[in-house]
């Protein structure tokens, strides 16, 4: 009897030694998951296959001077004057951090990075504020960010355009303001005066 009480004690003990194993593996597992999530934003350059402007965009430089009052109307139309404003999905520094950037993917562009800011001119980045890189804000395609479809030759994203409600003046002033995110030097390029490169252009989002 004495016997088979320690056989079932060592049991019980064994079981609710497993069940605190696998509380603690879930719980670090929930934990981990935001921390990767957000790391992925961090990327630089992140991987994108953005539609290119066209050349009527795609070639514009910012018309603007980067002066004290442009710069700080484009901070307070990315802070809260553009609807819904930028910092919610890209964060208040610019790296893709938003607090709605989680539910997202790909995930917001890391405006911090310098690779890719270097790598996008002016026009691009005008006309993607201005139209979206992606169709998911339409009415029609809601969710669509979300499914996987073999017909679909680059990720949708969830940015919208502003030109309806902003303008030309406003996303240029945005333009510059965004420019001054990526405050850190770009990573010197490895490769030879000679060597030429054929880079596809990178989107805000």
């Amino acid at each position: 009897m004495r016997q088979t009480t320690i056989t079932v004690l060592r049991r019980a003990g064994a079981i609710a030694l497993l069940g605190s194993v696998a509380i603690v593996g879930a719980t670090r597992g929930t934990a981990g998951e935001p921390a990767a999530r957000a790391a992925s934003s961090m990327e630089c350059p992140q991987a994108r296959a953005t539609e290119r402007a066209p050349g009527s965009y795609y070639d514009r430089v910012n018309p603007l001077p980067a002066t004290a009052e442009h710069l700080e109307r484009g901070r307070r139309l990315y802070e809260h004057d553009a609807r819904p404003d930028c910092l919610r999905c890209h964060g208040a520094n610019g790296d893709g951090n938003g607090p709605a950037a989680a539910d997202l993917e790909p995930r917001p562009r890391n405006f911090t990075c310098t690779v890719t800011m270097a790598s996008i001119p002016d026009g691009q980045l005008f006309w993607v504020i201005e139209n979206g890189s992606g169709d998911f804000h339409l009415p029609s395609r809601q969710g669509a960010q979300q499914v996987e479809r073999p017909a679909r030759g680059r990720p949708t994203t969830a940015m919208r355009g502003y030109g309806d409600h902003l303008t030309e003046t406003d996303i240029w002033q945005l333009v510059l303001y965004v420019r001054t995110l990526a405050a850190q030097p770009a990573a010197p390029d490895a490769t030879t005066p000679n060597d030429t490169k054929t880079t596809t252009p990178e989107s805000t989002r």
